[in-house]
């Protein structure tokens, strides 16, 4: 991205709500059907429900200036969310301090007024005097959303205006990656009305060791959930109750909470969970990395699936994409005339580079396009380019059942069985698969492809 593009006119604010204010939320350089955009608009109208888009960006803005695990007084964090417009909602999309915590608030077509929302994505420069100032919006004022400059002006008599450079944090594009891979193995765990998750999160205690709060077990029981020290099947890991601390400025707004996890059994000793809560017009997303010290962007979710993509899937899918907040995999299946499993791993690779996530609601994978470069897949997933090499040079071989892998003046041998995978390296004897495979079981699953 050209530097020159990649700052924001001015902070973005909000005027007076008393007789109808304004609230502008300036956009850095976005990507947009017309291509790379400085300050582009995605949207100006009024909102009908001002109180719920301005708690749910002051809960955005909380969790990702919030380090939950080992705090640091004035530590660094990015306040600036990924914002995608997709013609019937805005999606607005941020991480922890610590990179634990994955929320997504989707502002929906109920939330305006004037359903006349553009296509792209694009930072928006969220402050702490505005994050302050959201706190005074009610649901009866008049409110005005811009989201993009209300006029530009390039040049003023000291120069160019208000450049407030912005970058997005490279822990977020892994991280935007890993969540969106671990999303599409959640199940529906749970669901809570209003009364039964106030009762819930009442009861908990935010506080705990080194600042994330308790970690804990939760069986569904009737309407409601019952707490446990151990897994068992059905249950739904909570890591980290201080990481849910956000959403008490949202109590008043919570219809309802769907709670999502992936398969357990009593031997699984920790997993992500993710909370959707819906509200009137729109949904905010947490997603839970499985124990608070342990950051998105480090999960290795993406390599197996990425081992397996073909590339050009990638590209033509992207080339047939535009910003839908639902992509319909069937179609282009029966469009490219490929198998849909071919289509699940080229959007994965997409997933890579930031260009797709996924809505556990709708259960389907949506459109945003990040203006990356295409060397960012082997930047990202080190592992995944290691084992590249290792096939280039020929280092794997086939040994009785198993496969003997050369790396590094060492022979290790993998078990390559689908949903039995082994390695003898260290990494593998370290993690057991909880952080993604390794490079050796990446190369042999490249070398049987």
């Amino acid at each position: 991205m050209s530097e020159v593009l990649d700052h924001y006119l001015q902070e973005s604010r909000l005027t007076s709500t008393t007789e109808g204010g304004r609230l502008v939320l300036e956009t850095a350089a976005g990507m947009t059907p017309a291509g790379l955009i400085a300050n582009p608009v995605f949207f100006s109208g009024a909102m009908s429900r001002p109180d719920v888009a301005a708690a749910g960006l002051r809960s955005l803005v909380e969790i990702a200036s919030t380090r939950y695990f080992n705090p640091i007084p004035g530590g660094f964090a990015s306040l600036d969310p990924v914002v995608t417009a997709q013609g019937d909602r805005l999606r607005c999309e941020a991480f922890s301090a610590c990179n634990g915590v994955y929320a997504r608030l989707d502002l929906l077509s109920d939330s305006f007024d004037e359903a006349s929302l553009g296509f792209g994505t694009t930072n928006i420069d969220i402050n702490a005097p505005l994050a302050l100032a959201l706190a005074s919006v009610r649901a009866q004022d008049r409110l005005h959303l811009s989201v993009g400059p209300e006029h530009i002006e390039f040049e003023t008599p000291h120069g160019v205006a208000t450049e407030r450079k912005v970058k997005l944090p490279e822990r977020w594009v892994r991280a935007l990656a890993e969540t969106q891979s671990l999303a599409t193995m959640l199940q529906p765990r749970a669901r809570l009305d209003a009364m039964a998750w106030r009762r819930f999160v009442n009861a908990l205690s935010m506080s705990g060791g080194s600042g994330a709060g308790q970690s804990m077990w939760l069986v569904p029981s009737g309407a409601s959930l019952r707490q446990t020290s151990r897994a068992q099947v059905g249950a739904i890991a909570l890591s980290g109750t201080a990481r849910l601390s956000a959403l008490k400025r949202l109590q008043h707004l919570v219809q309802s909470v769907n709670i999502y996890g992936p398969s357990v059994s009593a031997e699984t000793r920790a997993a992500i969970s993710a909370w959707e809560f819906l509200l009137p017009g729109a949904r905010l997303t947490l997603m839970l990395s499985p124990e608070p010290y342990r950051g998105f962007s480090g999960e290795g979710a993406m390599l197996q699936v990425l081992g397996k993509a073909q590339a050009e899937d990638a590209l033509t899918i992207g080339e047939l994409l535009a910003w839908e907040a639902h992509i319909d995999q069937p179609g282009l299946a029966r469009e490219m005339d490929v198998p849909e499993t071919r289509i699940h791993q080229g959007l994965q690779v997409l997933a890579s580079a930031g260009q797709v996530g996924f809505d556990l609601q709708e259960q389907s994978y949506f459109h945003r396009l990040l203006p990356f470069s295409e060397s960012r897949l082997e930047k990202n997933y080190p592992r995944l380019a290691a084992a590249r090499e290792l096939i280039a040079l020929d280092a794997v071989k086939p040994d009785g059942d198993r496969l003997r892998v050369h790396s590094e003046q060492h022979f290790h041998w993998v078990n390559p069985t689908p949903g039995s995978e082994r390695c003898t390296c260290y990494f593998w004897s370290k993690y057991q698969g909880s952080r993604g495979p390794c490079k050796h079981i990446l190369a042999a699953q490249l070398y049987m492809s």
